[in-house]
């Protein structure tokens, strides 16, 4: 009887040294799964992409230049941001400096470079984005418009009982081939009274199709067309930009 529990214990022992020696033999493979993981995340860090170049793999702090469209300058938010187009895509750059006071449309050549961001309240949390290094304005080839034709045209609004606008054209300025800048020099009458000149500028923007899509005020991004403008001033902005590009 003695021997026959002795017998038993051994056997105990012995499947517990052997399930032991199993588990230390899958700890290696889990670690070598784990070093392998980690080094193909490493990996496709390292891989930076940007809609400024959409088929090229970028590399972190190389300087690049490209041409760019300016479409408005965010200041809101931790970081500030330079907004541009090109081709069909709109792309947010950081640029922590004043605001640059540029006209929507205006054909700019950019330096710029990726970099890292850590965002304000998450400091763990390491991005990579682009950074706006310089920008420059660069003389359009698109051949100027004859504009003389429209340089003492004018329209009347309407802004409530016994108020009127006349917007006198004062200046246009052809921005680029989609764009045109137009100053007008307002009247201000109510009750047929006189009561307030002043200067307002508005960007006129076309379609490929050469059509009036959008108004803005110099300086914002708000369509008119479709936010502010109403019944006859809508319908003289729009006769007026069509007559722009005839």
């Amino acid at each position: 009887m003695k021997n026959k529990i002795t017998s038993i214990l051994l056997s105990i022992v012995f499947l517990s040294f052997s399930l032991q020696s199993c588990e230390k033999k899958e700890k290696p493979t889990n670690k070598e799964n784990s070093v392998k993981k980690e080094t193909e995340e490493k990996k496709d860090s390292t891989v930076f992409k940007s809609q400024l170049r959409p088929d090229e793999k970028l590399e972190l702090g190389k300087i690049y230049t490209d041409i760019v469209q300016f479409v408005n300058f965010d200041d809101n938010g931790d970081d500030w941001r330079f907004i541009v187009k090109k081709n069909q895509d709109t792309i947010s750059l950081i640029y922590n400096n004043d605001d640059p006071q540029i006209v929507l449309g205006t054909d700019l050549e950019i330096q710029w470079k990726i970099d890292s961001l850590r965002p304000a309240g998450d400091p763990d949390y390491l991005d990579f984005t682009e950074y706006l290094i310089s920008w420059k304005k660069i003389k359009s080839k698109t051949q100027k418009r004859d504009f003389s034709k429209l340089k003492n045209q004018n329209f009347v609004l309407s802004c409530g009982t016994g108020c009127a606008m006349t917007h006198n054209v004062k200046d246009i300025e052809q921005i680029n081939s989609s764009s045109i800048k137009v100053t007008f020099e307002v009247e201000m009458y109510v009750n047929e009274e006189l009561t307030e000149t002043f200067d307002e500028s508005y960007i006129f923007d076309y379609n490929n199709s050469n059509k009036l899509k959008k108004v803005a005020r110099e300086g914002e991004n708000e369509n008119l067309l479709e936010t502010f403008f109403m019944g006859g001033a809508k319908d003289s902005f729009k006769e007026f930009g069509t007559k722009l590009m005839e």
